[in-house]
């Protein structure tokens, strides 16, 4: 898959947190697994721009398999993040195994502050305008050779484009919406500078265009106030508008300042912008599932102290374990644990599916030890 004048790979590490500290002697860096880096063609003279990028684990199993793709604005800081939710949530089967690709710059001591905020922010910026604005060509460049490249190799499906960002990310993330509607079908947008987005948003609605993809919007609980106060007012214009049609919700991730929030927020976002695509929604059904109509109890037994005979308490002993045995045989119990070596003086546990606790009574009531009180029990679920 090696393009000619684009594929370069290097490590991640080194290109993420602590990219200015070496190693300790004597320790290999820490690799992310299925990432690496692949610079750009040089399309402007003060910088170059690099692409993060980290694959499924199925990506080399299945070759014909096309996979969405989550771009991150800001990579250089967030990349790492998203990657790590990623994996969880695809495990979890919320959303299908994804590429995540960062976006991000190449070369070394940069000033991610001055770059991001040319690159990232259209317009006006904490009440003054933002010199050297390249919102505008950003997009261009991932429009025309960011997905292209995804698509060409690394079998991106364009049908499942999704953009997320922070801060300033997440104001580039309402400024793609805003301009090019129909080029991602999910935005997820946390603590943007809203009223960067004020006039964006009116002319977009005199336009008469409309968003189909999902969008979701966040702040921090603790974030500044006066900046703050613009995020959930620019989701109440979007919602009186009507121009998102796939879907649009805000949240507060509360008890954070600004940035504190970024890995709640992408997670909760992703879940949401990708909810039609999920492997599985509700509770989990691959393994411990209820039947239909019933529910879990936990019933542990215990052999209480008592002047018996020791002879008369092995008796018991063996008559309460034939008789879970039999249960377990039966069906009517799922699990048997505790051991005594674990828990002294333990008869054991089940669980059990069954309609009521009462239910479960007159079950756990069959046990001859039980019925001559020599084994002891709790019901346990409601």
């Amino acid at each position: 898959m090696k393009i000619k004048g684009l594929a370069v790979l290097c490590l991640i590490a080194g290109n993420l947190v602590g990219a200015d500290l070496a190693p300790a002697p004597g320790y290999p860096p820490y690799v992310l697994p299925n990432t690496f880096c692949r610079l750009l063609p040089r399309t402007a003279p003060d910088r170059i721009y690099e692409l993060l990028i980290s694959l499924p684990a199925s990506f080399a199993k299945d070759p014909q398999r096309k996979y969405p793709v989550i771009l991150v604005a800001d990579g250089y800081w967030h990349f790492a993040t998203v990657a790590s939710l990623v994996g969880g949530l695809a495990y979890g089967k919320h959303i299908p195994e994804s590429v995540v690709v960062g976006l991000s710059y190449a070369g070394e001591n940069l000033d991610y502050g001055n770059l991001r905020k040319q690159d990232l922010i259209s317009g006006r910026w904490i009440g003054t305008f933002v010199e050297d604005d390249h919102s505008e060509r950003f997009l261009d460049l991932i429009k025309t050779q960011v997905l292209p490249l995804l698509e060409r190799d690394y079998r991106a499906d364009p049908m499942h484009l999704y953009l997320v960002g922070s801060s300033a990310g997440a104001d580039f993330t309402l400024f793609a919406m805003l301009s090019e509607p129909q080029l991602f079908q999910g935005y997820v947008a946390d603590s943007p500078f809203a009223l960067g987005m004020w006039n964006r948003e009116r002319d977009f609605v005199a336009s008469g265009r409309t968003v189909d993809g999902r969008v979701s919007i966040s702040s921090a609980g603790n974030e500044w106030t006066e900046y703050r106060k613009w995020i959930p007012m620019i989701y109440e214009r979007l919602k009186r508008d009507g121009i998102v049609k796939g879907g649009l919700v805000y949240r507060e991730t509360p008890g954070v300042r600004h940035g504190a929030g970024v890995a709640e927020a992408y997670m909760r976002g992703l879940m949401y912008v990708m909810e039609p695509l999920a492997p599985e929604k509700g509770v989990a059904m691959d393994m411990f599932v209820e039947p239909p109509g019933k529910r879990s109890f936990m019933v542990s037994f215990w052999i209480p102290k008592t002047t018996a005979l020791s002879e008369a308490v092995a008796a018991a002993r063996r008559d309460h374990e034939a008789f879970m045995a039999k249960l377990i045989a039966e069906k009517r119990a799922a699990v048997e644990h505790l051991d005594p070596e674990d828990v002294p003086e333990s008869g054991g546990a089940l669980v059990v599916d069954a309609g009521s606790r009462a239910e479960v009574v007159a079950m756990v009531t069959e046990d001859p030890a039980v019925k001559a009180k020599m084994v002891e029990y709790e019901v346990l679920g409601e």
